[in-house]
């Protein structure tokens, strides 16, 4: 400092332009002072505000969330995060405009942005809007095609947009990516129901004596547990079309479920004559031969049913109980494994492949065996018990 005084005392031209130009920068040097302090308030009130909103939304306080997000937004005018944010939380609160206001605005800096696309489309078929939902929906699985929400939205759009037979596709593939989603169930299993009662009513419009609409009739009587009704409807069909495939098949399995083998065995032989590659008649007298402890037989008709079909996991599984009793229960067993690999959900399978274990001394088999026997038929009760009147 004392080097710089002496400078300006030995010349006074220099002196007079030195500290003129010092007393010039002072002003800026300030105005840089202040705008960093001002940055870092501001730096401070944003993250204050971010911390602020997702207090808010932790405790379900949609309308102190948007505020406090709305206000970063004013600091961060260009941020696409903090605007889908805001979307989404207007989603909770049903303000479907606004969610499609700040979603075009993220979408407009960021095309690809699937949170955003995904909410719009959302809040367009909210709105009744499907066209433009669609067109939303479609964007975002063109970012992420394995988004099983998406696929979910779009099926729901197509549907109400009466296009049903597209919206299955989507519920499909969203099912193939959450196979445990119960809306969507749900909602294949209506829209199949509701295609199915308008085929059959349109088959009663064009021809009510088809027998096809008697078959109906009777399938609609298995379903309400009335036996001899539906025996009585699949014999007045045979008589009226004898040679209609399929028909004595459905009365064969009847039968069998009634009791009556020898009547069960002449149909399922006399749909083996309309149609020789029937795999479900060679299992059925495969069944009946079991029961009637012919294991030849048995051992014959059902391994012509898994050479007719492959892929027939009750087939297996009944092949596992005959070896079983011809005495290579190691190839009973693996018979039944590979029944439980085609047929998941059968849980007949898991329980006999549980006491076939047990008797071979696999006591941890057996035991992991009996727990999904139990899962799989406490699930069963379930949707019996929701689906009861």
């Amino acid at each position: 400092m004392s080097s710089w005084i002496v400078h300006i005392r030995s010349s006074g031209g220099e002196s007079r332009y030195l500290v003129g130009f010092c007393l010039c920068s002072l002003p800026f040097l300030v105005v840089a002072s202040n705008l960093k302090a001002q940055q870092s308030a501001g730096e401070e009130r944003y993250e204050r505000l971010l911390r602020r909103g997702e207090e808010a939304e932790a405790t379900r306080d949609w309308n102190q969330a948007v505020g406090s997000f709305e206000e970063a937004l004013i600091l961060r005018p260009n941020s696409i995060s903090l605007k889908t944010k805001v979307a989404a939380l207007y989603f909770n609160r049903k303000d479907y405009e606004k969610i499609l206001d700040y979603c075009t605005r993220a979408l407009a800096s960021d095309p690809a942005n699937l949170d955003a696309a995904k909410l719009a489309g959302m809040a367009a078929y909210r709105l009744n809007e499907f066209d433009v939902a669609r067109r939303y929906l479609e964007k975002a699985i063109a970012v992420r095609r394995n988004d099983a929400e998406v696929h979910y939205w779009l099926g729901m759009t197509l549907y109400a947009a009466h296009d049903a037979r597209h919206a299955l596709d989507e519920l499909y593939r969203a099912r193939a990516y959450n196979g445990k989603d119960t809306e969507v169930l749900y909602m294949i299993g209506k829209i199949h129901w509701e295609m199915s009662r308008q085929a059959w009513e349109e088959m009663l419009r064009v021809n009510p004596n088809s027998f096809r609409v008697k078959e109906m009739v009777a399938e609609n009587d298995i379903s309400a547990n009335l036996f001899p009704q539906a025996i009585e409807k699949y014999q007045a069909i045979i008589r009226e079309k004898p040679d209609a495939q399929g028909i004595h098949d459905a009365l064969g399995k009847l039968y069998v479920h009634v009791g009556k083998l020898t009547e069960a065995e002449d149909a399922f032989r006399t749909e083996l004559k309309l149609n020789p590659h029937s795999s479900t008649s060679y299992y059925g007298l495969a069944d009946i031969a079991f029961q009637r402890q012919d294991l030849a037989a048995a051992l014959e008709n059902v391994t012509r049913a898994i050479q007719e079909k492959p892929d027939f996991g009750d087939a297996y599984g009944l092949l596992g109980r005959v070896e079983w009793h011809l005495g290579d229960k190691q190839k009973a067993v693996e018979m039944l494994e590979h029944a439980t690999s085609l047929s998941p959900s059968n849980a007949s399978l898991y329980y006999m492949l549980g006491h076939y274990y047990e008797a071979l001394g696999k006591r941890a088999l057996a035991a992991k065996a009996i727990r999904t026997y139990n899962d799989l038929k406490s699930e069963q009760e379930k949707e019996y018990d929701a689906g009861r009147p």
